[in-house]
């Protein structure tokens, strides 16, 4: 018999290096996956958002149609009811004229820098409910 058989197959000069080189290439797949994840949720969050914002405008646009509809209907036909249609009217447009004024606000502060907290905008917001 020969002394090659006892020998064994030929091994790595580092092992040490080797296993230096199994992680680099494990960390380069993680960071590979990660950016991959991360393009893919910016492909999809725009569509994502897009339509939850479509949905939740259309459930107010028909539960606020539905409701204000047939009231101001309503309030036409029945004889007398012109000023329940006003004052609906005049709700609506108070109501959109303290949104536009909270806008206004909370646009202010941002470009501001104050960096209020948004309990605060909320705590004003209640206040001019109770105004009214």
């Amino acid at each position: 018999m020969s002394n090659d058989a006892a020998m064994p197959a030929e091994q790595p000069s580092d092992p040490l290096k080797s296993v230096a080189t199994a992680m680099s290439s494990a960390a380069e797949a993680m960071r590979d996956g990660a950016s991959d994840a991360a393009a893919k949720v910016q492909q999809v969050l725009p569509a994502t958002s897009e339509f939850v914002s479509r949905f939740v405008y259309s459930s107010c646009y028909f539960i606020s149609y539905g409701v204000v509809f047939p009231t101001l209907f309503l309030a036409h036909v029945i004889p007398g009811g012109a000023p329940v249609a006003l004052g609906l009217t005049d709700g609506a447009s108070a109501a959109c004229d303290g949104v536009k004024e909270l806008r206004a606000r909370k646009a202010a502060q941002s470009r501001s820098g104050d960096g209020q907290e948004s309990a605060t905008l909320a705590e004003e917001g209640l206040e001019a409910l109770d105004s009214v």
